[in-house]
């Protein structure tokens, strides 16, 4: 009965995992979303039209078919959120959530852009996009106070080092490791993880000895 216990724990623990990590995913995407709309507000507002062009970028396919033929026609997956063009200086942002990083797809349109004269960066608001567009010269047409940005806000120039992290998201990040970490030895308590001749032998190794002993004796005796 208690393996019986244990293997309904362990698939209880994996739904609930896959709906948390479902969860986060999409207040993720509202967050970017709103913090893109308050982004296209804003620029329309303090960018002038006689010499900036700007533009948001979509790419993301509406379906599987769409995604396949978008990749024939050649369009580019990891392409930034926001086009802004000054004087002849094209400038990418990628604006992000509160937890967000860049894909490893975002990361290599970067690389490719920065040989080409462009300027890439990574935000996590609507305002520190606005701060990475001033940092890179971009004059506005009216005057804009450089707000007190959080340090996990942004922007960034790189993606690659360890952005620094919200506390909240830092805390949530810390909480879903414990929770990882209890999956995993409830993984390893179930009969099928007991038994050496089902997976990793390596997994049956870290098993306590006792453990590990009962299932060795158990293989010989067939």
């Amino acid at each position: 009965m208690m393996a019986v216990a244990n293997t309904d724990n362990v698939m209880a623990d994996d739904e609930a995992a896959g709906s948390f990590a479902a969860q986060r995913r999409r207040e993720s995407r509202r967050q970017e979303w709103t913090e893109q709309t308050k982004l296209a507000e804003m620029l329309g507002e303090y960018l002038d039209p006689a010499d900036t062009f700007w533009t948001s970028l979509e790419n993301k396919p509406i379906s599987r078919i769409s995604g396949i033929f978008q990749k024939r026609r050649g369009v580019r997956s990891g392409l930034p959120d926001v086009q802004v063009v000054w004087r002849g200086k094209p400038i990418f942002v990628e604006l992000k959530s509160r937890a967000g990083v860049a894909s490893k797809a975002q990361k290599q349109v970067r690389v490719e852009l920065l040989p080409a004269g462009a300027t890439w960066w990574i935000s996590r608001s609507a305002r520190a996009a606005m701060m990475a567009l001033l940092l890179s010269g971009v004059v506005f047409r009216r005057h804009w106070k450089p707000p007190r940005l959080r340090p996990w806000a942004g922007p960034f120039a790189d993606p690659n080092g360890r952005l620094p992290q919200a506390p909240d998201v830092a805390a949530r990040r810390r909480a879903a490791r414990r929770r990882w970490r209890v999956r995993q030895q409830r993984r390893e308590t179930t009969p099928r993880a007991l038994d050496p001749r089902h997976g990793d032998r390596r997994r049956a190794a870290r098993l306590p000895m006792n453990h590990c002993k009962a299932s060795l004796a158990a293989s010989s005796a067939e």
